[in-house]
């Protein structure tokens, strides 16, 4: 607090001597190169001269230097007055006379003590910047974008030499086709040559003896025609030519997704990052409804921009972009209902919940064979972990372990009847049936928690009716609620979930979701439609 010392000497007027002529009289002005106060008139001569005209002249208030002592600004409340007192409480300097009126039970220093400590925190904060300055040039270096480019350059010539490597693959077959054509060509004119020559001595043949026949006499007529019943017979018409067998060629069919393998795929390091869910800022890139019009089962991404399709009581499986285009279809003799891909070559399904088999599918033959009998057991849903074992729920409390031939390797117990399953990258399994969600350690079985329709904002999702469950590459889980028309985003080792959805989506009784590379999330429903959102 100001003593009453302290507040006397505020009442005194401030006065200033001009350091050139001494004068008390309109000394103003302050040269921060010279350190000088001066007078309005040796102002004007310092401003002139040859040697000052460029200094830095100031107002006195705003003087930034005289010597190592920091000069107080004027206050503006109280003309002649420097403001050389510092309020800690309100972090602001003011001149005495403001203190006294409005700052009296506030802690307070002299300007000049409280100076010296802000140039040690500026130059503090000076240092911290050029640390970061560098920090931030050094992480350019590092991760600038010449460095990216030239990973795309690399790239993008591997993808080239990769191109004209298919390229003269698929020349050097076509020309080998053409070739055996030109072969094929080049025989056939041979023999058609060949024939020819024949027919044409035949005639030649033939026409001398007519003329000969045309010039017999009467004593000549009986050795002629005895002759001609002996030639003619080595002339015979009714032999049956045999024409070549006219060749034919058989046009492939382009598969896309096996040309797509054999140039190659682009693999990002990290393709997408983790977002917080929020209903308002969810995106919906696109809405598509199937040629079906019916309830979607299985949705499994190919890229961030293709997936496979399982349609209720449609007998086969479709490709789809985001855009709802169709791109292939593959028929079975069977309506598939869960699906799960197996890289990108193989799709696993199974059949309808009364059926014990698992089958699989090679995108590339189209070629549809029994993967596994998991009898007494039957088999529903259907996930991939990260050991390639195949998992699969039997609407019981046991889960079926697979490995790659279909051999079964164990049961896992999971305490509920299990319908929806999605393996985690963390080597926990989820498990789900109408109403609850149960997060579960592999091959003990025991729960880690479980989620019966918690919310973050504190409520319970009263009655619900949850469908296919899936997980993106941050083990949250998404769980659709056909009864609520919502999907619930549970957190890993959370058991409170968000919603991922609100009224301005339009999403109407989901039945399945999944999530693609870039971290989309595909939504499809009742009635075929299929949403794609972008987090």
């Amino acid at each position: 607090m100001a003593s009453n010392r302290s507040v006397r000497r505020a009442q005194e007027p401030v006065t200033y001597t001009c350091d050139l002529c001494d004068s008390e009289d309109g000394v103003r002005w302050y040269c921060n190169d010279c350190q000088e106060n001066l007078c309005d008139r040796c102002k004007e001569t310092h401003t002139r001269g040859k040697k000052t005209r460029n200094d830095d002249v100031s107002s006195i208030g705003k003087a930034t230097r005289q010597g190592d002592k920091p000069v107080p600004e004027v206050c503006k409340l109280h003309p002649g007055k420097l403001c050389d007192v510092y309020c800690s409480d309100c972090d602001i300097l003011m001149c005495l006379m403001c203190f006294s009126q409005t700052h009296k039970q506030h802690n307070w220093k002299h300007f000049e003590d409280e100076f010296q400590i802000k140039k040690q925190h500026l130059q503090e904060h000076m240092t911290a910047i050029s640390a970061r300055i560098a920090h931030f040039k050094n992480e350019t270096s590092k991760y600038g974008h010449k460095t990216f480019k030239g990973n795309i350059d690399t790239m993008r010539k591997d993808v080239n030499t990769q191109r004209a490597m298919i390229k003269s693959e698929i020349d050097s077959i076509a020309d080998a086709v053409l070739a055996e054509l030109s072969s094929l060509e080049k025989e056939e004119a041979v023999l058609h040559q060949k024939d020819c020559q024949e027919s044409e001595k035949n005639v030649r043949e033939l026409t001398s003896l007519l003329e000969k026949a045309e010039m017999t006499d009467t004593t000549s007529t009986f050795e002629m025609e005895r002759s001609l019943r002996t030639t003619l017979p080595l002339y015979d018409v009714n032999v049956k030519d045999v024409l070549p067998k006219l060749p034919s060629f058989v046009t492939g069919s382009i598969d896309p997704v096996l040309l797509s393998k054999m140039l190659g795929e682009l693999h990002h390091g990290n393709q997408y990052e983790k977002t917080d869910i929020d209903s308002k800022h969810v995106q919906r890139l696109s809405k598509f409804t199937v040629i079906q019009q019916d309830q979607i089962l299985g949705i499994c991404p190919v890229d961030d921009s293709h997936a496979w399709l399982s349609i209720i009581q449609y007998q086969g499986l479709v490709l789809v972009n985001k855009e709802g285009v169709v791109i292939k279809t593959v028929k079975l003799s069977f309506c598939p209902y869960r699906i799960t891909m197996v890289g990108t070559t193989d799709i696993l399904m199974t059949r309808d919940p009364r059926s014990t088999y698992v089958y699989k599918l090679s995108l590339h033959n189209k070629q549809v064979t029994t993967f596994a009998d998991i009898r007494p057991h039957r088999a529903y849903d259907i996930s991939i972990n990260e050991r390639d074992e195949v998992l699969v729920s039997t609407n019981t409390p046991d889960i079926v372990v697979l490995n790659q031939s279909g051999t079964i390797v164990r049961k896992v117990t999971c305490g509920m009847e299990g319908w929806y399953i999605t393996c985690l990258s963390s080597g926990d399994i989820a498990v789900s049936n109408v109403s609850n969600v149960s997060i579960i350690t592999d091959r003990s079985g025991t729960i880690n928690y479980k989620w019966s329709g918690e919310l973050y904002n504190g409520q319970t999702v009263g009655s619900r009716n949850l469908c296919k469950i899936s997980c993106d590459k941050y083990d949250r889980l998404f769980v659709p609620d056909y009864t609520n028309n919502q999907v619930h985003v549970l957190p890993r080792d959370s058991t409170q979930a968000t919603c991922l959805l609100d009224q301005k989506h339009g999403v109407v009784n989901p039945t399945a979701v999944a999530v693609d590379t870039c971290g989309n999330v595909w939504i499809g429903c009742v009635d075929g439609t299929v949403h794609v959102m972008r987090l």
